[in-house]
């Protein structure tokens, strides 16, 4: 995973040297790298009134510490950084996806969707959001359940929120100080451990969603080309499920040539007679979402053998692909 570093290597190491957290501070602020702010605490008790069922709070200020806040694109940069540095440590998956294998192994999908499920509810569970989270207000201002994906989004928020003070672990990435960042500062630092098992257990949800779609989630995983095509130009197909099938085709690296498409059009066209847009737009479609380029959609032998075995195969392909789950 390539990032771009930024704020990386940024504090000079003369200044970083010098373990003055003042000096350091004056310099990181001065670069609109973090602000200051006073955090205080209080220590009290409530005590009874003589008035039912009052309570008066008796209390004195007991501690004030000024503490950096880092900015919101400084701290996700730094967490960027750790999974990338740390990457040995979201393995996680792996030994998951052994044990998966081997209890759905010889189960039809439907069956193993269920299974798939039990595992789902599991590795949620095992991150320990807090249940405000677990609740969104409506467009009418109703409390209602947010769903999975909401709440797993406001958790990592909530992290990010907590990593924005950890100094002890943004002065040395903005000194640049590789050698910091150990394997005893992985294995001790619970920051960066909460971080860990929380990425490792949303590795796990993410991979059981995008093969068995148990949520909506246009959260963590983009929507797929085909998705957002279609919500713009669904007048002009015949279904979600052609558009998906030619973003399927087009994937595939040897699919991704004027031939192909050209037979791919007037698949549509003239063998299964579906509706689809005009050659000029399905062309300009392809171009602008595939990211590849090519001349103008245009059959000029219909005869032509290697276009007709072209045609052959993707009606196999598309025969597979309508009857999938």
């Amino acid at each position: 995973m390539m990032i771009k570093k930024k704020y990386y290597n940024i504090l000079p190491n003369q200044l970083y040297r010098t373990n003055n957290i003042d000096l350091i501070a004056d310099f990181l602020i001065e670069n609109n790298i973090c602000e200051r702010f006073i955090s205080k605490s209080f220590s009290g008790k409530f005590e009874k009134t003589d008035t039912l069922g009052e309570w008066s709070a008796k209390g004195q200020l007991s501690q004030t510490d000024e503490i950096l806040v880092y900015s919101n694109k400084v701290t996700r940069e730094l967490y960027t950084f750790l999974l990338t540095h740390y990457k040995a440590g979201l393995g996680k998956h792996i030994t998951f996806n052994l044990k998966f294998y081997q209890d759905t192994f010889g189960l039809n999908f439907l069956e193993s969707k269920k299974i798939a499920l039990e595992y789902f509810n599991i590795y949620y569970n095992n991150i320990q959001i807090n249940p405000s989270f677990n609740l969104k207000f409506d467009e009418n201002r109703n409390i209602i359940p947010a769903t999975n994906f909401e709440s797993l989004k406001r958790h990592k928020e909530y992290l990010f929120l907590n990593l924005e003070k950890k100094s002890e672990l943004m002065i040395p990435y903005l000194a640049g100080d590789n050698e910091y960042f150990n394997r005893t500062l992985f294995e001790n630092n619970s920051m960066i451990r909460e971080i860990f098992e929380f990425e490792n257990n949303l590795k796990i949800i993410l991979e059981l969603n995008r093969k068995y779609q148990l949520e909506d989630d246009d959260i963590f995983t983009p929507k797929p080309k085909s998705s957002l095509i279609f919500e713009e130009y669904s007048s002009k197909f015949h279904s979600l499920k052609q558009v998906q099938f030619i973003e399927q085709q087009l994937i595939c690296e040897e699919n991704r040539n004027r031939a192909y498409v050209v037979s791919l059009f007037y698949f549509f066209k003239d063998e299964i007679k579906i509706k689809k847009t005009s050659a000029d737009l399905f062309a300009e479609l392809i171009i602008k979402n595939f990211n590849f380029n090519f001349g103008k959609i245009q059959l000029s032998d219909p005869t032509n053998n290697e276009h007709k075995n072209r045609v052959i195969k993707i009606k196999e392909d598309w025969d597979k692909f309508i009857t999938s789950p």
